[in-house]
């Protein structure tokens, strides 16, 4: 996949400007067509190969590759019954995998955590992948800027190299390291799993530490996305959900930050489950009536709707195609992977 013709057309078109006295041109995408798979799990939690338009995802039994033509879907039975939950892309090749919980709660009131640990699954060629076991401690990975996976144990953040040696960043929950520089942010309480360590009620704070020494707060804030310019886009949640409601009934809105010490702007209201695109100042997002939806990363700039009913929207590597997860019409809740292929205006 080439992506630079896409990154010089939409640098194009951020830079034109008639005069100095006009506002530049803002990059505006459109969507030419969608395709997808039927889903085998609630949370598929599919991710982009970073050289490719292939996905890879949670399935039934272990987790499988998709791709648009070429090998279609390819299913990988884990034969050591390992959960491959929350899969994320190292490089092209390799991608690494947890379990399902951060946490096992016994009858007695005690915990534990998962033996499983993180799992790296390498491809070459086209037979099956080769497993390797990573670690056996942490949950829900993500790859760093700095070539070490960050994933949480418990309520501690821990750092992985590629050897498996680990390194405790300290307590905190959901981390999301910055993909391409030093920063990370992370939480006070853990935004979506039971919390069996703080005692804390309410949404929590959001940290964002750019490097070190420079750290920023974010209240009652979660879902941090990082931008390509290095800011952060987090989800704000307005009013805790009534009893047996969706966490976002009581309000959301989209806040950014641009660098230490930025003041807080808010880019869409009743906004979650921010995407930035990785080429342009553009980003995706699901609004209260679960509406996918694409747009400028600001308030007052265009929006196009995407999907009138989608969750967890994921960029492609070159900004041309969007995954998301689209809500099933039968009343079950098992989702399509849904991906919609764009082009620039």
């Amino acid at each position: 996949m080439n992506i630079l013709p896409v990154a010089l057309a939409i640098a194009c078109v951020l830079c034109a400007c008639s005069s100095s006295s006009r506002e530049p041109l803002e990059t505006r995408l459109k969507q030419i067509r969608t395709y997808g798979w039927p889903a085998t799990v609630v949370d598929p939690s599919p991710q982009w190969n970073p050289n490719s338009n292939v996905l890879v995802a949670r399935s039934q039994g272990g987790f499988a590759l998709l791709e648009e033509g070429g090998q279609g879907v390819r299913q990988f039975d884990a034969e050591d019954r390992r959960d491959s939950c929350l899969p994320v892309w190292l490089n092209g090749d390799q991608f690494v995998f947890g379990p399902s919980r951060n946490a096992i709660p016994a009858g007695d009131g005690t915990i534990s955590k998962p033996s499983d640990g993180l799992t790296v699954a390498s491809f070459v060629g086209l037979g099956k992948p080769q497993r390797t076991q990573l670690t056996d401690r942490g949950y829900r990975p993500r790859r760093s800027g700095d070539n070490l996976i960050v994933a949480q144990d418990g309520n501690i953040i821990i750092r992985v190299d590629a050897k498996g040696d680990i390194s405790e960043f300290g307590e905190g929950f959901d981390p999301e390291p910055q993909p391409n520089g030093p920063g990370l942010a992370w939480r006070t309480t853990p935004a979506f799993d039971t919390d069996w360590w703080t005692g804390h009620t309410g949404p929590g704070t959001m940290f964002v530490r750019w490097t070190a020494g420079r750290v920023d707060n974010l209240g009652n804030a979660m879902q941090a996305c990082w931008t390509r310019r290095g800011g952060v886009i987090a989800t704000v949640v307005n009013l805790p959900a009534a009893d047996g409601q969706p966490w976002w009934s009581g309000g959301t809105r989209l806040v950014h930050i641009a660098r230490p010490g930025a003041p807080i702007e808010t880019l869409r209201r009743d906004g979650r489950d921010p995407a930035a695109h990785p080429l342009a100042e553009i980003m995706a997002w699901v609004d209260a009536d679960n509406v996918v939806w694409i747009g400028t990363q600001r308030l007052d700039g265009w929006a196009e709707r995407i999907s009138d009913a989608g969750r967890g929207p994921v960029w492609s590597a070159d900004g041309k195609r969007l995954c998301f997860l689209e809500l099933p019409k039968d009343g079950s809740q098992i989702p399509t992977i849904r991906v919609a292929v764009l082009a620039l205006r």
